[in-house]
Formats: C-alpha cells, structure tokens, sequence
C-alpha cells in the first residue's frame, strides 16, 4: 500500500485519491515504469550495429581515397609526371583543403606545370598549416624556378613569363630566376644570339630594377666558367659583350680577368729576365758577336711560366757558313703548354722574347690579356 506524498497517508492500490487529502494520484500512475516490447530491444541493436558499419565504411573509403590520392601524386612526381600528379592532387585539395603533404605534392607540381596562381595558394597554406614544411616547399619552389630558368635556353619569351611568375610569389623566388640568368647568357651566346637575345633580358631585368644583374649575375659567373674550362677565346668574346651593354662593369670583368691577365704579366716578367740573362751571359760573346747554345741553357730549363709550364728554347739557325747560333727565343705557351688555335689558345700562347744581334725583340699577347700597367 504507497503513501500519499502530499500528507503521507497510506492509501489502498484501487483508490484513485487520497482519502485524507483527497489528492489525485494520476501522477503516480504516469510515473509508474512499464516493461518494453520484446522486439525494440533488437532492432535498437540492430540500427546501431548499422549506424556503425556506416561510419566505419565511410572513413575506411575516405582515408584510401586520401592515400591513394597522395601515393598516386608523390609516384607521378618522382617519374617527371607533374601535369598528371595535379590531376590527381587539384580535387583531392579541393575536398581536403589543408592537408599538409597534399598541399606539400600540390605546390611542386602546379609550380612544375606553371598554375602559378594555385601554387602560390599551397603555399600560402601549408605555411598557415605547418611552418616547418611550407618553408620545405618554398624551398623546392624556389630550386624549381631556377632550374627551370637553366633549362630554358635563349628562349627570352620564356624567361619574361618565368620572372613574372616568380615575382608573384614573392622575392625570394625572383631573385632565384635572376641568379641563374647566366645560363640565359650562355645558352644564346652558344646560339650566336647573344645580341639581340641578350639586349632583351637586359631589358627584362631593367624592369624588374636589376639593370646591372645581367653582367652581375649574367656575364660574370658564364666568364669565369669559360676560363675554368680553358676557353679563352669565348671568355675574352663574353667580356667585350658584357662591357658594350653595361658600361659601369667594368671593374667586374677587370676582377673576373685579373688572374689570368696577371700570370701573363708574370710570364712575360719571367721571359724578360731570361732573354737579359742570355744577352748579357759573357759564356755567348764571342768577339763582336754571340753564339747562343744549341741546347736550352740550365737557366731556360729551370724557369716555369705562372702556369707551371717549361719554356720551349729556339736557336736561331747558322747563317751559311757559320757554326754559331747568333740568335735564340724563348716562348711560352701558357696553360696549354704547346700551340693551340681556336678557342682554346691561352691567353700568353705564342709570348716570345728574342735575342738577335744584340737586339731584344718581342711577340707580345693580346693586349685584351695584359693588365694596364704592363709594358716593354
């Protein structure tokens, strides 16, 4: 028998009130538990069991759409396959705007295909997602463009739209397509355009405010590659069109040449002392006369030329009937040691001091190779 929460009396099961307080109990009765269907048990089981399936499905398709995708772009991108990489990557990025290695993947090929406009958004991204691997993607972006700017050849077409595009990323990546403008030099000096081609990168970077790049960055390191490698006619060619275009560089050429020009001042220095030691050597007076050795005397053969290289000796032949050597030369060859034509004729190639009938006498080198204050 319950009790009647208002006055607490006990009141029997079949009364509908309280016969004290005459209170209703309908709220009991409302609040009385009932025992539930035996079939609801299961099939709440049963939809949840569903529910679940569901959203296991969903991530596991999602999350090999997302590997996939990404497998798919990295795999493309090692094979040299970037446009097919970003048919991969763009609607993967579309529906997982921040994902860090797709933005990573999608920045280096839109770059690689020239979607500068989407390049420039994974950048962005990815810094905003993770610092340390947008600045890994700057990075390679960046080494991008200037290979990119190495392999174009003298297509100065193409190198405009390379600067414009590195520009709209920002600096970094401009001042990378300008440092490599000496491959630009290069590849139109090889292509005899070196003129007109270059007259219109001049202009290209005079937009860009770098007008003295171009013999900076241009000129100066292709020069001192072509004297490395020993090709000293090209250099010399590159140096005049450097200076014809940019007059203030002057001292740029003089500093990139200086070496060289200052190993011909000292051989010819060296050649000079020899050519006064033979003609004034009493061992070659004889009378009125000289008569030089057949043979390099021991001061010849132990001299170097500034390349490290002997001297070559020449006795003049004996008038007829004479058994004297009335005259001698000694020559340098400079680097390359023996005459070469062409290209690579160094710059003291063919450097000859002569003594004759008490006369000295030179073949001097290129007066491009000898510094200002050399003289005989």
């Amino acid at each position: 028998m319950p009790s009647c929460p208002r006055c607490l009396a006990l009141t029997p099961d079949d009364l509908a009130y309280c016969t004290v307080c005459g209170r209703s109990r309908i709220v009991e009765s409302l609040r009385a538990p009932k025992t539930p269907p035996a079939w609801l048990r299961p099939l709440q089981l049963t939809v949840l069991s569903l529910l679940c399936v569901w959203l296991l499905v969903t991530l596991g398709v999602a999350f090999l759409r997302e590997a996939r995708a990404v497998r798919e772009a990295r795999k493309l991108l090692a094979e040299q396959q970037p446009q097919k990489a970003w048919e991969w990557l763009e609607p993967f990025l579309k529906d997982n705007p921040r994902h860090a290695q797709g933005l990573l993947l999608g920045g280096e090929a839109a770059i690689q295909i020239g979607r500068m406009a989407d390049a420039k958004q994974c950048l962005t991204t990815l810094i905003a997602v993770d610092a340390k691997l947008g600045a890994q993607l700057g990075a390679e972006d960046r080494a991008l463009l200037a290979q990119q700017a190495r392999t174009i050849g003298c297509d100065t077409g193409a190198y405009a739209r390379l600067l414009e595009s590195s520009a709209e990323l920002g600096e970094p990546y401009l001042a990378g397509v300008i440092d490599s403008v000496d491959a630009v030099v290069e590849a139109c000096y090889r292509q005899r355009q070196d003129w007109w081609g270059i007259q219109q990168v001049s202009g290209l970077l005079s937009q860009y405010g770098q007008p003295h790049d171009l013999l900076h960055k241009g000129y100066a390191p292709a020069i001192g590659r072509e004297l490395a490698q020993g090709h000293y006619a090209t250099a010399r060619s590159m140096a005049m069109r450097a200076l014809q275009l940019d007059r203030d560089g002057y001292d740029e050429v003089a500093k990139i040449l200086g070496a060289e020009r200052e190993r011909v001042a000292a051989t010819s220095r060296t050649l000079g002392e020899l050519c006064r030691k033979l003609e004034s050597d009493p061992r070659y007076r004889t009378g009125g006369g000289w008569c030089f050795p057949a043979a390099p005397p021991m001061e010849v053969q132990a001299a170097k030329d500034a390349w490290g290289k002997s001297f070559r000796y020449v006795a003049f032949a004996p008038a007829a009937g004479q058994t004297c050597y009335t005259g001698a030369a000694v020559v340098s060859y400079g680097a390359a040691a023996r005459l070469v034509r062409g290209d690579r004729q160094s710059p003291a190639g063919g450097i000859v001091c002569r003594v004759s009938a008490g006369a000295e006498s030179w073949n001097h080198p290129d007066r491009f190779w000898e510094p200002e204050e050399t003289g005989h």
